[in-house]
């Protein structure tokens, strides 16, 4: 597994790096929320611009981004999750494409999350903007329903490659123990088959053993939470702190 880096991080080597979503849905309690975190102890900042009530408004988009990058020097991951995925809203392709461009061309965030679903015509138009803005790809399959059979999880994680992400994620829903043991497994194989950074998480009570052991089976991020979790299983960043650091040390 190589390493990824953004600004000073490096992703992909030594622990894993804790990204924190903001889904607040007004640039002043985006602002707001933003500067509450510089509080607490992370890698990464995720704007779900999909919470985002003006999102339709690309220079309202714009403007929000810079005002972010004036606030942090935090790296900062841009995620629109779909509504197919589990996110608050389905764009057109036309629309996805368009924000993407404005938040690259932006020059105000170091990462943009794409998903694979997307279709491969979409997700090369939206790759190619982001590499010529010196942007890199978190390139995302998730399923908020089950955990896919194994073979389907290590072939989305092989075209993610394919298709040029810089770093590869899967997050599922598991049923059972043995879905979070597939998954583990399946991190620990295609961390070292793979040349990008893979990010793997199973979702829920019960899979989120799989948010902590990242560094054991090569998963290179983890989410948390400070007060609103984006996601099902979303410790809060002060216990998943701890718990990483006990992991760590030697």
């Amino acid at each position: 597994m190589s390493v990824c880096q953004v600004r000073q991080l490096k992703i992909g080597e030594g622990k894993p790096k804790v990204c924190i979503p903001v889904v607040e849905t007004t640039t002043s309690s985006i602002l707001k929320q933003i500067q509450f975190l510089q509080s607490y102890l992370f890698d990464i900042i995720e704007l779900r611009i999909d919470f985002y009530q003006d999102i339709h408004d690309l220079q309202k988009v714009q403007d929000l981004l810079m005002q972010i990058r004036n606030q942090t020097e935090k790296p900062l991951l841009l995620t629109y999750r779909s509504a197919r995925e589990g996110g608050q809203i389905q764009l057109s392709d036309e629309a996805y494409l368009a924000l993407v461009k404005t938040a690259c061309q932006s020059q105000c965030i170091d990462m943009i999350d794409v998903e694979l679903m997307s279709g491969n015509v979409l997700v090369c138009q939206m790759v190619d903007i982001a590499h010529q803005n010196h942007v890199k790809v978190l390139m995302s399959y998730h399923d908020f329903e089950q955990t896919p059979k194994i073979q389907e999880m290590k072939q989305y994680l092989e075209n993610m490659e394919i298709l040029g992400a810089d770093l590869c994620k899967i997050a599922v829903m598991p049923h059972r123990y043995q879905d979070v043991v597939d998954l583990l497994n399946i991190t620990m194989e295609m961390s070292h088959r793979l040349s990008r950074p893979i990010v793997t998480m199973s979702m829920g009570s019960i899979g989120k053993i799989s948010r902590i052991v990242g560094e054991l089976t090569g998963s290179a991020m983890t989410f948390a939470s400070v007060n609103q979790a984006s996601a099902p299983g979303q410790m809060e960043v002060e216990d998943l702190q701890k718990l990483l650091e006990v992991i760590h040390h030697d």
